[in-house]
């Protein structure tokens, strides 16, 4: 707020100090120069000064205040910046992350995350198909004689992730697929939905924390934006 508004502002009395503190706690904008005065001098006057106690009720002395309230939200709203942008798809280079074997990391966790790297790959229409072919293969290879993965949680993120790779035409993962469903159902453990796997890789990406393995971190990173 202009000082020398603010200053006969609180000169006035009549209770405007709280008008003030509310000018105060707004979002400040640019006024032109000179804007204060402008106003003041539009204000009726006796005897050659601004009339104590009466002149702030006169129509133009609000309708400049409202001028300048309308001033500082019109402000706040087009200096807010702007939130980022989402993402339009996943990050393409999760394929340069891949190893030889198929699988993204070598450390004891990379078996927990190879369901998310195989939904990104399935997911991106512009990822790597071998990528994905062979990200699929690693969870095949993995997939016991019952059918499943060694425990219900892992179980059942590794099925829904060849849900995704058949829905992205990935012919060899629709029979493990069925299997696994079949090992899922005799355990009475029920099928991740794509939206739980995300969550699933949301609270993956919290617990791996500052690891430096990027294939770990960027797997569960991506999937959490599917």
């Amino acid at each position: 707020m202009n000082a020398d508004l603010e200053r006969d502002l609180l000169v006035a009395g009549d209770g405007l100090g709280d008008v003030v503190a509310a000018l105060r706690r707004a979002p400040q904008a640019r006024v032109p120069e000179g804007f204060a005065a402008r106003v003041l001098a539009g204000l009726p006057r006796a005897g050659g000064s601004v009339r104590p106690r009466a002149w702030w009720r006169s129509p133009s002395v609000r309708l400049a205040a409202a001028s300048v309230a309308a001033a500082v939200a019109l402000a706040a709203l087009v200096f807010r910046p702007a939130p980022p942008a989402p993402s339009a798809r996943p990050d393409p280079t999760l394929s340069a992350c891949q190893r030889t074997d198929g699988s993204f990391s070598d450390s004891s966790a990379a078996p927990y995350v190879q369901a998310f790297a195989v939904a990104v790959l399935a997911k991106d229409p512009a990822s790597d198909r071998t990528a994905l072919d062979r990200a699929v293969d690693t969870l095949v290879r993995t997939q016991d004689a019952a059918g499943g993965w060694g425990n219900a949680a892992l179980s059942a993120r590794n099925v829904a992730a060849l849900g995704q790779a058949e829905a992205a035409g990935v012919a060899r993962a629709r029979v493990p697929r069925r299997r696994g469903l079949r090992y899922l159902r005799m355990n009475g453990i029920g099928e991740l939905s794509a939206s739980e796997l995300v969550r699933e890789a949301i609270d993956a990406l919290a617990r791996l924390g500052g690891s430096r393995d990027d294939g770990l971190v960027r797997s569960a990173a991506l999937a959490a934006r599917l």
